[in-house]
């Protein structure tokens, strides 16, 4: 059965599953360079800079923070899975520069998301569970598992405009 997915649900499903793509990168980084997975300063500006584009896109800040919670608990359980299965069989592959190559691209997917958001929830008011369809079967990045996908996306549900 096809599900319709509307160009704004779509857009924003695609720019989450490519932020959550870039974990395996984020990972490779830190297991290279001996750094924890855990990152509290790092999530500390991520929710910072959601909750401050939440207020200038007219969103409610802590129902975006709470997404963005949810896609940072997501990402770092991504993270640790690539870890993981590094242990027995080590990435051949070499990572790239976290600082000056992931971070910048990670600040404009998220930009990009809230964005999305934005736009669906002016045009659809929020989204709703029929939408979870669609939200499945885009969110494809290796080690995300149901639970993480719906985590995500009851968190997305939760978000509407700052009324």
């Amino acid at each position: 059965m096809t599900t319709y997915t509307s160009p704004a649900s779509q857009d924003l499903f695609t720019a989450i599953n490519l932020r959550l793509s870039f974990m395996k990168a984020v990972a490779l980084y830190k297991a290279t360079h001996h750094q924890p997975i855990e990152d509290p300063s790092r999530e500390e500006i991520v929710l910072n800079k959601a909750k401050a584009e939440a207020i200038e896109k007219g969103l409610n800040p802590e129902q975006l923070e709470s997404f963005f919670k949810a896609q940072i608990a997501v990402a770092k359980a991504i993270q640790y899975r690539h870890r993981a299965d590094w242990l027995s069989l080590p990435s051949s592959s070499l990572p790239q520069d976290l600082q000056n190559d992931i971070h910048p691209t990670l600040i404009t997917l998220g930009s990009s998301i809230t964005e999305h958001i934005a736009d669906y929830i002016r045009e659809n008011r929020a989204l709703t569970s029929s939408d979870f369809d669609a939200f499945n079967q885009t969110i494809t990045t290796k080690h995300v598992t149901d639970r993480d996908k719906q985590l995500l996306f009851m968190a997305l549900v939760a978000i509407k405009n700052n009324d």
